[in-house]
């Protein structure tokens, strides 16, 4: 009888893995290029007098959060240091061609995933910081990139070895160990980059109306109503809230539909991170029980 022998897995033809090659080698050093001015721009002191006493009324406890705004006001400004931003917009945008060599099945990842992830960063960059002026100057872009590009260099480090069949354990543990803390980072960070440039809540879309049409309600009960309203916490609220969307009714709606995009993105967000995170705890698990398996194949030899 005769003995049919397994089929080995076929990898990439020889241009095919030269392509992937390249394109993993330049992505990671256009990612670590990133990650050297990310650092450079968070080590880099600030000289204004204003930080220094900030700083300096927080350490002698004079302000408690003192730190915490001088933090944020350390990382304002990061898209115009040493063109870190237009660095990001394109470097990002090469993520595009992850989708097509999914679709195309030149790897394995899933199609669904790159492309929810690729889509949620280039939404990040052009839908957000370069239409915002604000969004440019937000310390939330520090440390999302700061998030991005530790993320990438390494992850773009490990398939480019991967395709030399080589494997480096340090790298696949900061791989299926950093993210833990990388991916809530960078995808909170995206996340409320993106809030932080919407108009306040209360102007949305009807909603002026319906607490005009409340203010009207509020203003025909009797008076007694209206002082009992002020005497409680919830009441002087709801009475300041409804004063506050009157005066933005009358100054005009500025909700246009790309910020209502953008709200409805915000709320979307944490389902897609949800994917994403599950999806690399799943691969985290794979790891690490493969590397038990071979430690103990290893010790029992």
């Amino acid at each position: 009888m005769a003995v049919t022998k397994p089929r080995r897995a076929r990898g990439p033809s020889p241009l095919l893995k030269s392509y992937l090659l390249a394109f993993n080698a330049l992505s990671a050093l256009l990612w670590a290029r990133l990650l050297f001015l990310t650092l450079w721009f968070i080590c880099t002191p600030r000289t204004t007098p204003a930080h220094r006493t900030v700083f300096g009324q927080a350490a002698s406890g004079q302000q408690p959060w003192a730190g915490v705004a001088a933090l944020a006001d350390h990382l304002s400004g990061g898209y115009s240091f040493h063109g870190l931003g237009e660095a990001t917009k394109w470097t990002q945008t090469l993520a595009v061609l992850e989708v097509v060599h999914a679709a195309l099945g030149w790897v394995r990842s899933p199609v669904g995933t790159v492309a929810s992830q690729v889509a949620s960063r280039l939404w990040a960059v052009w839908g957000v910081v370069e239409p915002v002026a604000s969004a440019r100057s937000n310390p939330l872009l520090a440390t999302m990139l700061l998030a991005w590009s530790v993320t990438e260099v390494i992850r773009y480090t490990f398939y480019f070895l991967a395709l030399l069949n080589i494997e480096l354990y340090p790298l696949n543990w900061c791989r299926y160990t950093f993210f833990l803390l990388l991916y809530p980072l960078g995808a909170g960070s995206e996340a409320f980059l993106s809030f932080s440039t919407l108009p306040p809540l209360r102007t949305l879309p009807y909603v002026p109306k319906l607490l005009g049409t409340m203010h009207g309600l509020l203003h025909s009960m009797p008076a007694q109503f209206s002082r009992a309203l002020m005497k409680t916490h919830p009441g002087r609220a709801l009475l300041w809230s409804v004063a506050r969307a009157r005066a933005a009714k009358s100054a005009g709606g500025v909700w246009t539909p790309i910020e209502v995009a953008r709200l409805v993105l915000f709320v979307i967000w944490w389902p897609g991170l949800y994917i994403l995170y599950t999806y690399m705890l799943k691969q985290r698990r794979k790891f690490f029980s493969k590397s038990k398996t071979v430690g103990g194949a290893n010790k029992a030899n």
